[in-house]
């Protein structure tokens, strides 16, 4: 029997083997789409093998949409720490949780983006993904409404489309400075102005 420590290494590195081969995949596909991407270039990107790739994914569609799965719980969780502000949230608080959203897209963002125009062609999956968006906004735009004095009376999932929308945008934008005068924490700042307002009924 092997050592507990050996087996516990052991385990540490499969971990890490199937976590490089994931944040390969988010980059490979982000850059070339799911249609472009072959399992060469997420095994190239994460420098493991074939058979390592073999081992955890038996292809690219169960790998994309384990990825799709993961960054819908992400989501899901921001909306969630939105929720955890005080009601009405400062400032502050509206600033936070921008400044925390960017970071999850930092690390999402491209593949959400690249992956809207570039999916498996299975409509079931199609199918469950628009699901995933419009329950993604509809919590977010339902928390909007909760945190708010005076709810603002409009569909909730209008509400959490129309902030996602924005802030995804104003991340791209800033990504590829766009508008090189124009700081990334300017634009966090002037995001959770605008949401913060929009909380609070303010015009």
């Amino acid at each position: 029997m092997a050592p507990e420590g050996s087996a516990r290494r052991a385990t540490h590195k499969s971990d890490r083997t199937r976590e490089s081969i994931l944040d390969a995949a988010r980059t490979a596909f982000a850059r070339k789409g799911f249609s472009g991407v072959t399992i060469r270039d997420i095994t190239d990107f994460a420098a493991v093998t074939r058979a390592n790739f073999y081992y955890y994914f038996s292809d690219k569609t169960e790998l994309f949409i384990e990825l799709g799965t993961d960054t819908y719980r992400q989501a899901l969780a921001m909306v969630d720490g939105f929720m955890e502000q005080g009601s009405p949230p400062s400032r502050e608080d509206i600033e936070t949780w921008v400044a925390r959203y960017f970071s999850y897209l930092d690390r999402n963002g491209a593949f959400v983006i690249r992956s809207t125009e570039d999916m498996p062609p299975d409509r079931k999956f199609r199918a469950a993904v628009a699901r995933s968006h419009r329950r993604t906004a509809a919590a977010l735009g339902e928390g909007i409404a909760k945190l708010a004095p005076t709810p603002p009376d409009v569909d909730p999932v209008a509400t959490g489309l129309v902030v996602m929308a924005m802030l995804e945008r104003s991340w791209l934008m800033v990504q590829h400075n766009e508008i090189p005068s124009t700081t990334r924490q300017a634009v966090l700042v002037a995001a959770g102005e605008m949401l913060w307002r929009m909380v609070n009924g303010q015009t």
